[in-house]
């Protein structure tokens, strides 16, 4: 038996319940596949012809797993459905059952449900250790688009992950569908793999959905990417686990080095199988560490606008769940949906806080801990055309392990912009705020002067100081002329930038001693520097 046979999930679900796990979790949304392997492989692990599967759902209580019909004229409880097998009249029957529960992840917590499901699985251990003849065998599978496990039950429940199809199995499923339209759907040879690349991450299920609704015109073709595209984003709106972000900001001032690494990367992101073939690896992603308010944020989203790429946001904080196991799982799917949305780009925020404690004495058993070896395993094994992007401040909280060398292709640090570029953000702002140019009575170089370097301005210091100088024009020509007037009003000056500068004091200088660690941090750090 081959390995790839040996880990499908359908050999899993016949392994487990042959040797008699309890309860198994098959955590999916996709019913109908999941239907298929509990008959083609459940059935076989709980004996072959001896085996009846009995299913309960919410909304129709005991239905035939077939038809999916009621079973019953009243409907059962999830309850009842469970008494009507913690009984010694299944013995008398000689079959083997295996229960289905579909979406039922809110209801195993509740006593009674966990007290029944806890007696079964103990009457089938007792009767298979016994050897009794005839014996008592009744197994639960789950099926729930949800991952929620009380306590009570982990040690009884092995959990079941149905992965995405890969390339081959896409392009099996591309071949069904085009074969099976009527009229057939045409599709270039040369298109079929960029259209398996834009589908990779999603479920056998949703490939089939976009897949017809893509080939209504009779065709499939690049013209179906941005549908494909918009399909992956809006799985991401539904989700709640990552936030997608708006990339399409201005220009970013300064940090050529760091723009420059983009730019050469730019090439590789966005033909990556070209570049497979002249055996260059696809890139894995950056860190960018320094100083708060000094462009970390803006680079991201530039480099998802450089990319022509989603820039999806992943805040951990949001994947903390109650139960054993949810937070694990929910860091699971915020990356399964990542790689349903590929290619991205992928941004974490704070990574110091995201980690913060990763290898703390005590933590060594802690959601975060097995959260933090799970992201670290998917950074290095993930396929999918994901650009990691992770943003930090403060790095003496970060573990080390995200700072050796391959985690990332490389690790920026970014500190308080010099001369040059404090002057190139001054411009950008003023531009942005006046019509794409600067107003004949402000001399850049003047203006710029006021930010001394001893004073440590950071890219949103001069921004908050433009801000700034443009409400006090704007009150200013509201006193002395009005909205009827406005062809009378005066433009920004030099003067004004100044003193809005001289009025508002540096980040720096506001929190001067904790910012002078974290330069000193930054300086013991082997990072190449974002600047010239």
């Amino acid at each position: 038996m081959s390995e790839i046979r040996q880990s499908s999930p359908g050999e899993k679900l016949r392994r487990y319940l042959w040797f008699m796990r309890p309860i198994v979790y098959i955590h999916n949304f996709d019913f109908q596949t999941v239907d298929n392997i509990i008959e083609q492989f459940g059935r076989d692990g709980m004996g072959g012809n001896s085996c009846l599967i009995m299913e309960f759902s919410e909304a129709g209580g005991m239905i035939d797993f077939k038809t999916k019909s009621p079973k019953t004229a009243t409907l059962l409880s999830l309850e009842q459905f469970l008494e009507q097998f913690n009984t010694s009249q299944i013995k008398k029957d000689k079959k083997n059952y295996l229960l289905v529960l579909k979406e039922v992840h809110d209801r195993l917590a509740e006593p009674r449900v966990c007290s029944l499901l806890q007696t079964i699985a103990r009457r089938t251990k007792m009767s298979f250790e016994a050897n009794e003849d005839p014996p008592y065998r009744v197994q639960v599978v789950i099926v729930d688009t949800q991952l929620e496990i009380p306590p009570s039950l982990e040690k009884l429940i092995t959990v079941i992950d149905i992965n995405p199809p890969d390339e081959a199995r896409i392009g099996e499923i591309i071949d069904e569908v085009v074969k099976l339209s009527n009229p057939p759907t045409e599709i270039a040879d040369d298109f079929k793999p960029d259209l398996v690349q834009a589908l990779l991450g999603l479920s056998e299920y949703e490939i089939r959905q976009i897949l017809v609704l893509a080939g209504e015109d009779g065709k499939l073709n690049e013209d179906d990417l941005p549908l494909i595209h918009e399909e992956k984003r809006q799985i991401i709106r539904k989700s709640g686990l990552l936030e997608l972000i708006d990339s399409k900001i201005p220009a970013v001032g300064g940090l050529s080095k760091l723009r420059e690494f983009v730019d050469k990367n730019k090439a590789i992101f966005k033909n990556p199988g070209l570049a497979k073939e002249y055996g260059v690896d696809a890139p894995a992603g950056v860190m960018i560490v320094g100083m708060p308010g000094c462009g970390k944020s803006l680079m991201a989203k530039t480099i998802a606008r450089e990319f022509g790429v989603p820039l999806l946001k992943l805040d951990v904080g949001r994947l903390m769940g109650k139960y054993v196991g949810e937070s694990e799982n929910n860091l699971h799917r915020a990356v399964a949906l990542a790689e349903a949305a590929a290619p991205c780009v992928l941004w974490i925020d704070e990574l110091e806080k995201a980690f913060s404690g990763i290898g703390d004495e005590g933590g060594g058993g802690s959601s975060m801990t097995r959260m933090f070896g799970i992201f670290l395993t998917w950074m290095q094994e993930k396929s999918a055309c994901i650009y990691v992007v992770a943003t930090a401040n403060n790095i003496d909280k970060l573990p080390p392990e995200f700072l050796r060398r391959g985690r990332f292709d490389e690790i920026f640090q970014i500190g308080y912009p010099n001369e040059k570029e404090r002057k190139q953000i001054l411009e950008l702002h003023i531009k942005r705020r006046n019509g794409g140019k600067i107003p004949p009575n402000v001399d850049i170089d003047a203006a710029a002067g006021i930010f001394k370097t001893a004073d440590n301005y950071s890219g949103a210091d001069i921004e908050s100081v433009v801000k700034e100088a443009m409400k006090k024009v704007f009150v200013k020509n509201m006193e002395d002329f009005g909205l009827g007037k406005k062809g009378k009003w005066r433009e920004l000056t030099t003067e004004t930038l100044q003193d809005a500068a001289r009025d508002m004091k540096s980040s720096y200088r506001s929190q001067k001693e904790k910012l002078d660690k974290m330069m000193e941090q930054l300086k013991k750090l082997d990072a190449k520097p974002a600047s010239e």
